[in-house]
């Protein structure tokens, strides 16, 4: 059920992508994303920040949002240029409220095996929105140092 709408050009890649609920379905979009940021100049720590938040918002999708159910599917779209990243990854489940999940630095949280995810993300990316709903997350990054 992959859909890929592609376009290439030299200053703007875009991608959407729709893959089923599996751990490593969306590594070669991932590998495209951190290629095409390499490819237009991003540095090091920027490719980094995306490939973190990407893997923690792909998992919450697969974990948290469509429970592991491989029958349901997660999109990804993303827009890479040489100022702006932007992702969206949305899943089928009934989604959360962010300012429900506790803070995982707090020391009643620190032995709790999950709930650190958002915390990356909001810390990687440069803007992070929530839907009303929260069953989808959008992303920007900025580069960390001008062009």
């Amino acid at each position: 059920m992959s859909q890929a709408a592609e376009s290439t050009g030299p200053a703007v890649w875009q991608v959407d992508e729709t893959f089923p609920s599996i751990f490593g379905q969306a590594h070669r979009l991932i590998d495209d994303v951190l290629g095409r940021m390499t490819a237009l100049g991003w540095c090091d720590r920027d490719v980094f920040a995306v490939n973190m938040a990407l893997e923690e918002s792909i998992t919450n999708a697969i974990e948290h949002g469509n429970h592991g159910n491989p029958k349901k599917h997660f999109q990804v779209v993303c827009t890479v240029t040489e100022k702006l990243v932007s992702i969206l990854v949305r899943d089928e489940g009934n989604g959360f409220r962010r300012d429900l999940v506790p803070n995982p630095t707090d020391d009643e949280n620190l032995e709790i095996p999950s709930g650190r995810g958002t915390l990356l993300i909001q810390g990687f990316m440069t803007r992070v929105r929530y839907n009303d709903k929260g069953n989808e997350i959008f992303m920007e990054k900025e580069p960390s140092s001008p062009k």
